[in-house]
């Protein structure tokens, strides 16, 4: 990946991407260079069969402030100007990170807001100070939260974040099932990076299919998920990784992956 990025850092750690927001500046606010950088890094990982993890984090003390400001005054006078017509809001970037076959862990290293939190909602793991605050700045949920929150939190606690549109810390994120885990700032990294760690010594067949298959699951009814679970178990027996996986466990030994 020999691009030159402006609004974020690329970093390779054997199996595991980094990715990291850093327009610190400005909190990491989604403007048009992440709107534009993000999916192309995201296309770029996905491309790439030797990444098995994707970590995202961002510099300084927010993940995201969530849209820019400035921005979207500018947009909103635009659309005046032209007569109130407005293009119509694409969730483009989100569905690049739900599109994202490999595991994606959001280390958040300080607030996570507005768009910044719904980003964290497409990533698989997460890792935190949040808030739901569209309406304090005339908006409504958007890169799939609206499906994605009530889902994770339920539908009461989704509405009352969103509707009163209120920050709220790590440890209540804890609580309600929105992150797996609180750890202190300084080890932030080091943790996300030991749990990339232990999925990248996965199997990488066993690992997709395992995403996809709970991704399924989110709008399926019952009979549904055992139907695509049949399939996705038929096509990790069939694979090269599930006889290595037997074979080193036979053996006592770490397996060597080929991701097939």
């Amino acid at each position: 990946m020999d691009r030159a990025y402006s609004a974020i850092q690329w970093e390779r750690d054997g199996h595991v991407g980094i990715v990291t927001l850093n327009r610190p500046e400005q909190l990491n606010a989604i403007g048009p260079e992440l709107r534009e950088e993000l999916p192309d890094i995201m296309d770029r990982v996905a491309a790439d069969p030797d990444l098995r993890v994707l970590i995202i984090t961002g510099t300084g003390k927010a993940f995201s402030a969530g849209g820019d400001l400035e921005g979207f005054l500018q947009r909103s006078r635009s659309y005046q100007a032209q007569g109130g017509a407005i293009d119509l809001f694409s969730n483009s970037m989100s569905r690049k990170f739900l599109d994202m076959e490999i595991p994606i862990i959001a280390a958040i290293n300080g607030a996570a807001v507005g768009g910044g939190f719904t980003l964290s909602l497409t990533c698989d793991i997460r890792m935190a100070r949040f808030g739901a605050v569209f309406a304090r700045v005339g908006l409504s949920p958007e890169y799939g939260s609206s499906f994605l929150l009530s889902r994770v939190v339920g539908l009461t606690k989704a509405s009352e974040l969103v509707l009163t549109a209120r920050i709220f810390d790590a440890q209540e994120a804890l609580s309600m099932g929105l992150v797996g885990e609180v750890v202190p700032e300084e080890q932030l990294m080091a943790r996300a990076k030991e749990i990339a760690g232990q999925i990248a010594g996965l199997s990488p067949v066993a690992v997709r299919m395992g995403k996809r298959t709970l991704r399924h699951g989110l709008d399926s009814t019952l009979s549904q998920a055992l139907d695509y679970e049949e399939l996705a178990e038929s096509h990790c027996f069939s694979s090269l990784d599930h006889q290595e996986s037997v074979k080193a466990f036979m053996e006592k030994r770490a397996p060597e992956f080929k991701g097939r």
